[in-house]
């Protein structure tokens, strides 16, 4: 975790850009020409905290935000994370996801992919049972165990998401297509896998850096933004 002191105030920002955050920047509109809801949604201070603050304070936190959030991330799948002394294994077998769970999963990709990342992430990614030669065994899938897993990962990096987005679509592409089902079955889940596989928050993000690096106020951001990776 990272400790910012802004003005009088202490704050605890995480080291990755997370669910939560990302999820936060989403709501502001015109994120490049708003620099205070930028700090608002990164770090969670007040609007009028930041409004109201020394603009040598806000200066030197928005550069920080901007380096530390928007450089270069790392979008290598996980089968294994780590969060908050838990072990969570990736899903590889879509033959192991009960009905429920394509259920939940045909719910959440129409209701909206980028609100829902953190439940998507809670089906795909479970707690670990067994450690095996070969891999791992996981915990069955379970609705209600879903939903208090999705909010302890509303702080998992985002770039987690993005690893697995892709992994999943061809993962459950190539099941619907090979599983003997009903042609209005296969034709419900490619909608709603396709509108996974088109969503990419840092894609999203790296869009910033054109607007960002138009900013004279901010000349080393012409610096930082580059090193975003499409």
């Amino acid at each position: 975790m990272i400790e910012l002191q802004v003005g009088k105030k202490d704050i605890t920002l995480p080291e990755k850009l997370s669910i939560r955050q990302y999820q936060e920047l989403k709501k502001v509109e015109a994120l490049d020409k708003d620099p205070i809801g930028f700090i608002s949604a990164i770090s969670g201070l007040p609007i009028e905290d930041i409004r109201y603050a020394r603009k040598k304070d806000m200066d030197f936190v928005y550069r920080f935000l901007v380096q530390k959030y928007l450089g270069e991330q790392d979008r290598q799948l996980k089968t294994i994370i780590e969060h908050e002394g838990v072990e969570y294994g990736l899903m590889s077998d879509m033959t192991s996801l009960n009905f429920g769970g394509w259920v939940d999963l045909e719910f959440l990709t129409t209701e909206g992919v980028e609100q829902n990342m953190n439940k998507i992430m809670a089906i795909m990614y479970r707690p670990i049972k067994e450690k095996t030669k070969k891999g791992f065994i996981l915990d069955d899938y379970e609705h209600d165990d879903m939903e208090r897993r999705a909010e302890i990962f509303m702080d998992l990096p985002v770039e987690y998401f993005c690893g697995v987005a892709n992994f999943f679509f061809n993962l459950v592409k190539a099941y619907t297509e090979n599983m003997k089902a009903s042609l209005e079955y296969q034709r419900t889940k490619e909608k709603a896998l396709t509108r996974l596989r088109m969503i990419n928050p840092l894609y999203h993000l790296s869009k910033l850096r054109a607007a960002f690096t138009g900013l004279a106020l901010w000349p080393w951001l012409t610096r930082i933004l580059p090193k975003w990776k499409k």
